[in-house]
Parts: structure tokens; C-alpha cells; sequence
């Protein structure tokens, strides 16, 4: 999605690790995209940790370098009231914000009842749609559209999932506790280790994944296997899989 966005309108992507936004640094920019996944209607804990580390801006520096800022905020279905969440994060360090889009993608979430991947027929749908909803999101950016109201899908009862059903999911769910593998499946090929954003899994002795502690719910590793031998207690029972490049 970043790369695609970059590609669109002549900007150098960067992965948020990487990027260390100084104020020396920053005064060479004229906009800034933050790109991310929507983690159970709210920021994944990752990019509130890398928001936590800009440097604070001092009053009317955005204004005076005419600074623009923007967030395509990506989800299955909908975001709650992420985009609020941001804003105020964002806020709180002196940045703005000015636009905020929502894109629609393939459903990742696997581990509740009720929550698979999508079926062949809707995937082909999203991907229709979205081609279009990238060109229109890249038209706004480039002519730097300044809107209070953020181009987001909520969903229904958007308050609810992000103020009340988020703190619930993050203190129950989002953690590694019920993730292992199946060994007679795993082939010790090491991808998701490799592929683990936040440097969680290791292999073993037997060359079997083994999660640290520190899960953000991105569920790469799940997506990754190409046996399948990755589970999250049972939830994942019979699920599907995204498959990713790797």
C-alpha cells in the first residue's frame, strides 16, 4: 500500500522503524504519510510506540514549514474511531493532521469465531474497488486536501468498538499466550521469524517458532507458513490464509 501510494505521487517510501523524523530532518519535507493496518478499531501498539518517539513540535513549526500530514488508515471491514485516536496522539507531540482516508483490504483476522479470511468472490471485489479508491486518496493528497472530517469508513456503533470492545481486545487478546505449532507440519524453514515485524519468534533447537512476549497481532507469521502449522489456540481451526510474498 505504501509502496503503491509512493509510486503515485513521486514520494520515497520509509518503514516508520527506520524513520527517525527529526526536526533538522523535517524541516526538509513538505508532507509525511503514515501508512498502517487498523488493529482491532484502534492503532496497532507498534505505531503508538513510534508516535511516542517523534520529537515534540515546537508551535507553529507545521505551520511555518507548511508542513502536511496525512494517514491511510487500512482495515477488512472498518476502523471505529481510529482516526480520532490518531488525531489526539498526534496532537499531543504538536503535529496535525490533516487528511485521514480508510482503505479497504482483505480480511487478516483469524483468531475469534466468527472471523476469517474472505471468500475468492469478495476478494475480487475489494481489489476492484480498490484501484480506484487509491487513485481518488492520491488525487486528494496531491492536491493536499485540508479536511476536518477524516474519508474513513467508522462502521456501525464505531464508538463502542474503539472506546469500550478495543481495551478488552488488547488486554485479553493481543499477546502470544495461545499461539504454537503444529511440529509434525512445521518444516523449519524460518519465514515467520524472518517476517516478524516486532522480532518476537525465534527458533528453537528444532528449528520451531517459539513467541517472546512482545506480540503486536499482526498475525505475518500465521499468513506466512506455508504449511499451515501455525495456530492460535483453536480459533484458527480450519481458518483461511493470506497469502504473502515472501
Amino acid at each position: 500500500m505504501a509502496k503503491v501510494l509512493a509510486e503515485r505521487l513521486g514520494e520515497q517510501e520509509s518503514k516508520m522503524e527506520k524513520a527517525l523524523l527529526e526536526i533538522e530532518y523535517l524541516k526538509s519535507l513538505n508532507s509525511i504519510g503514515l501508512i498502517f493496518p487498523v488493529y482491532g478499531w484502534g492503532l496497532p501498539l507498534a505505531v503508538e510506540q513510534w508516535i511516542d518517539r517523534l520529537p515534540s513540535l515546537p508551535v507553529g513549526f507545521a505551520a511555518q514549514q507548511a508542513l502536511y500530514v496525512y494517514s491511510v488508515l487500512t482495515c477488512g471491514d472498518d476502523i471505529g474511531r481510529t482516526d480520532a485516536l490518531l488525531r489526539q496522539r498526534l496532537a499531543a507531540k504538536g503535529w496535525p493532521l490533516q487528511a485521514v482516508f480508510s482503505v479497504q483490504m482483505r480480511n487478516t483476522y483469524v483468531c475469534l469465531p466468527g472471523f476469517d479470511t474472505d471468500q475468492p468472490d469478495l476478494v475480487e471485489t475489494k481489489e476492484k474497488v480498490l484501484q480506484e479508491r487509491l487513485k481518488a486518496i492520491a488525487a486528494c493528497i496531491d492536491r493536499r486536501q485540508d479536511s476536518t472530517k477524516a474519508d474513513v469508513t467508522p462502521g456501525s456503533f464505531p464508538w463502542l468498538k474503539t472506546y469500550v470492545l478495543r481495551p478488552l481486545f488488547n488486554s485479553w487478546l493481543t499477546n502470544d499466550r495461545h499461539f504454537h505449532v503444529d511440529t509434525k507440519q512445521c518444516i523449519g524453514c524460518g519465514r515467520c521469524e524472518r517476517l516478524c515485524p516486532l522480532h518476537n519468534i525465534r527458533l528453537t533447537k528444532e528449528n520451531a517458532p517459539e513467541w517472546m512476549g512482545h506480540c503486536t497481532h499482526c498475525l505475518a507469521c500465521y499468513h506466512v507458513c506455508p504449511k499451515h502449522a501455525i495456530r492460535y489456540g483453536l480459533f484458527t481451526k480450519g481458518k483461511g490464509q493470506v497469502r504473502i510474498n515472501f
